[in-house]
């Protein structure tokens, strides 16, 4: 792809802009990085000291995908990929450590080379850019990474965000900068997105109508193809579960819920002695943050990883990362977090594949497409932090209602599934 000089110029000050960013910001950089060893993770890869190997004479693609939520996301599609060009040398980027391990320990087998992304600063990204030289640049979810995106098509790749979405808060934010988006968006050559109402804000926010195109959300795909092959039976013993015990799965939990779930739980125990709760924050560097929370409130609780060791502590803490999913195979009731404090919630159709009856907050703005559908089909249950405990009583009282509420939600994810094939449509077109 040649620029006109113009393009030249003003992408010139641009990371003329972000380089004295830099220059002001590097002070505090580097003492975050002299004191938060995570910080340090990955770093030479990130500033483009250590680059990736050389793709062989095959297609490159290189997969980018944020953290642990858009890993998950496109696994299944990563899985196609490699099925459909197998002699093709596949890299998959992330931001996060957590979203490194996600990565290998779903999709590990189906890539070539993880890479931690460079930081989007032209110097670093055109450098591992041209060692990479991907015939096809996969974004998931509609991350904007401006020089990223110029870099793979000035070496003559092609660019495709993929299970797209434009939330309420991120139009606003898009809107701010909607000269510069407009400018990104000229490297991209197909936007795939999630709904209509995400192609009407990126249409409004000036995408071409031509790269605009809703494909479904991945999904519903990713959770058939990864839970159904679950052993819920396998997975019971090997979180030590007797035969007479009850679950209820609180997943993906952030602060402000773990002491809304773990009082509600508390009450529960009383009448259902026989109930066990699954707590599995959504980061689990937090173990320790939720083990004084339980402590504070004079829980019993056993970390996951001391399984082996667990008499009768009536809660688990999950302190592993890829468990959560098949984990709630187990549930007799699940909530989802990050629904209660304003985070936008999480994925609900991992408990659904298992038709377990789901609770989740009011704040669920990051799956508000499958939310809604849930709730037109009388698959999810909306709760507050004052009737949590109620409304998981309930279910647990009423097994029948619980059972044809979870049947609902397992109808919603078959009826919505095909985006993965719609994305493999447009995969092969571009190349």
């Amino acid at each position: 792809m040649k620029e006109p000089l113009s393009h030249k110029l003003f992408w010139g000050g641009y990371n003329l802009a972000l380089g004295g960013t830099g220059l002001v910001v590097s002070p505090y950089l580097v003492y975050r990085l002299a004191t938060t060893p995570r910080w340090r993770v990955g770093w030479d890869e990130r500033i483009a000291l250590t680059v990736p190997p050389v793709p062989s004479g095959s297609p490159s693609l290189w997969i980018h995908a944020v953290s642990v939520g858009e890993v998950i996301a496109v696994s299944p599609l990563v899985m196609r990929v490699r099925e459909c060009y197998p002699d093709a040398t596949i890299y998959l980027s992330t931001v996060t450590e957590t979203g490194k391990d996600t990565a290998l320990e779903k999709v590990g087998r189906y890539i070539d080379h993880h890479l931690y992304l460079p930081l989007d600063w032209s110097p670093l990204i055109n450098r591992v850019a041209k060692r990479v030289r991907p015939d096809l640049l996969l974004v998931v979810e509609t991350e904007i990474w401006p020089n990223l995106y110029r870099a793979v098509r000035i070496q003559g790749g092609k660019v495709m965000l993929v299970n797209g979405r434009i939330s309420s808060s991120s139009f606003g934010g898009y809107s701010r900068i909607g000269p510069l988006l407009r400018r990104v968006l000229d490297y991209v050559d197909i936007i795939s997105l999630q709904s209509s109402r995400d192609a009407a804000r990126i249409l409004s926010l000036g995408a071409p109508m031509k790269k605009v195109i809703v494909t479904g959300n991945l999904k519903y795909d990713q959770a058939i193809i990864q839970l159904e092959k679950v052993d819920s039976q396998e997975i019971r013993k090997t979180f030590g579960l007797r035969g007479d015990e009850r679950v209820l799965v609180a997943g993906s939990t952030h602060p402000g819920e773990e002491e809304i779930v773990i009082d509600a739980f508390k009450t529960l125990h009383k009448t259902y002695p026989e109930l066990v709760l699954l707590l599995a924050p959504r980061h689990p560097r937090r173990r320790e943050e939720v083990e004084a929370v339980l402590r504070g409130r004079n829980q019993l609780w056993v970390r996951r990883t001391c399984i082996g060791e667990r008499k009768r502590e009536p809660v688990i803490l999950l302190d592993t990362v890829g468990e959560l999913a098949g984990a709630y195979s187990m549930a007799q009731v699940a909530f989802v977090g990050g629904s209660l404090v304003e985070k936008g919630g999480h994925n609900p159709l991992e408990p659904a594949f298992f038709k377990v009856p789901i609770v989740m907050g009011n704040s669920y703005h990051n799956f508000r497409d499958i939310l809604n559908a849930l709730l037109e089909n009388r698959g999810v249950v909306l709760t507050s932090a004052r009737n949590l405990e109620r409304d998981l009583a309930y279910l647990l009282s009423h097994p029948a209602e619980a059972r044809e509420m979870g049947e609902a939600a397992h109808r919603v994810l078959l009826k919505n599934r095909g985006a993965l094939d719609h994305h493999m449509k447009l995969i092969e077109s571009l190349l």
